[in-house]
């Protein structure tokens, strides 16, 4: 499991991933308050990390990316990267996740933002994988760095 600082940079080690502003909205677990308390550094220096509880369910972590989303839209281009689809799954039940992401990326959507969604297809059957695949315009695959969609 990733922490936040780990997350962040990975994201920005990208060439074209010069960010003006980073949010990170970080579900908390145990592993990732032990970082979090050891005084992990971000970078930029200007990243934001906030930390939803683990027991929040799936409003209160929508209300939260609701929240950071109009804030940052307002100030240019805005990017969303759900780090995972398949950690929401262990999280909540299949059809509160699909309902959940439906909501969000409408949300995307009128926040005129991009995003992608990672998911493990190691850790889900097929028929999982095609339920969740409708929700996005294109679906990429890593293991065969296939493309699907638009």
């Amino acid at each position: 499991m990733e922490t936040p600082a780990e997350r962040l940079a990975a994201w920005t080690g990208h060439e074209h991933a010069e960010p003006n502003e980073a949010t990170v909205v970080d579900v908390e677990t145990a592993a990732r308050s032990t970082a979090a308390a050891s005084g992990e550094t971000l970078t930029p220096t200007n990243a934001v990390v906030e930390v939803v509880p683990a027991e929040a369910d799936l409003v209160d972590l929508g209300e939260t990316i609701d929240r950071h989303l109009a804030r940052l839209s307002a100030d240019g281009e805005t990017a969303v990267c759900v780090h995972s689809v398949s950690d929401l799954l262990q999280r909540a039940d299949e059809r509160s996740v699909f309902k959940f992401l439906e909501v969000l990326t409408s949300s995307v959507d009128r926040a005129d933002a991009v995003a992608h969604y990672h998911m493990n297809p190691d850790v889900h059957d097929a028929e999982t994988i095609r339920t969740f695949e409708v929700l996005f315009d294109s679906v990429v695959d890593l293991r065969t760095a296939s493309v699907s969609g638009e």
